[in-house]
């Protein structure tokens, strides 16, 4: 008897719960999926790195930027992540990590204080270099104090990585007896080399400047076509469409 037992076919024994497993398999596989399309979503998000010279030339005009700088990040298209750097005190002083909350820098704009020193554009330049998927730097600034060629050459590199700099430029502090002219020249190579633009920080337009921040913003976001499609609503579209040609 033992030895017919033996020679019986052997039974499917769990046959069920491999059905149910292999079910199961199917139904996690999706969530897994979805996680993995997110998660690749959020590595593919575009990001905007805002800069700022706060040393001792731009105090005059100071609580006037912050605030238009203040309404730009109100303005951040959702699908867009930023950082906020500055340099004063003659070095880079922070840099925030990019965040899709552009909002929460509201806050951290109105805590940054002008410091004398020299400028440090050059490491902004640096920073934005080593950041991945950045699709645009914005820099507000009157003069230059350092090494200009260096400044061409990480320009270069950002234009390798596709990063477009856009540099508005502040000169108002020369009626103080500051140098803006001799800023302008290495300015405009940087804004050239990358594709951006020299546009103007007029602190009795402001209006006009906050245009222009949400369109580098809307460019940083969706691109150059999206721009482009924008032109009739927000005038300030075309305005930075065609300083972008002129660079």
């Amino acid at each position: 008897m033992s030895q017919d037992k033996k020679n019986l076919p052997a039974k499917r024994v769990g046959s069920g719960f491999l059905d149910k497993v292999r079910s199961s398999k199917a139904i996690s596989a999706a969530p897994k999926q979805e996680m993995l399309k997110r998660a690749i979503a959020y590595q593919e998000r575009p990001r905007l790195l805002f800069a700022m010279d706060a040393t001792a030339s731009r105090e005059a005009c100071w609580n006037i930027a912050k605030e238009i700088t203040g309404a730009m990040f109100e303005a951040v298209p959702g699908e867009l992540d930023v950082a906020l750097t500055y340099h004063s005190g003659g070095r880079l002083q922070e840099m925030t990590p990019f965040s899709s909350e552009a909002r929460a820098f509201l806050d951290k704009v109105q805590t940054v204080r002008c410091s004398a020193g020299r400028t440090a554009l050059n490491e902004i330049l640096d920073k934005a270099d080593q950041a991945p998927k950045l699709k645009a730097l914005i820099y507000i600034g009157d003069c230059f104090e350092e090494d200009a060629q260096e400044a061409v050459e990480i320009a270069q590199q950002l234009k390798l990585k596709g990063v477009r700099c856009f540099i508005f430029h502040d000169s108002s502090s020369q009626a103080q007896g500051y140098d803006t002219k001799a800023a302008l020249t290495t300015f405009e190579q940087i804004a050239r080399i990358t594709g951006g633009a020299i546009l103007p920080f007029d602190e009795s337009s402001p209006d006009l400047v906050r245009e222009l921040l949400a369109a580098i913003a809307l460019y940083a976001a969706q691109g150059i076509k999206a721009l482009k499609q924008q032109t009739k609503l927000l005038p300030a579209a075309r305005l930075l469409l065609d300083q972008m040609k002129q660079s």
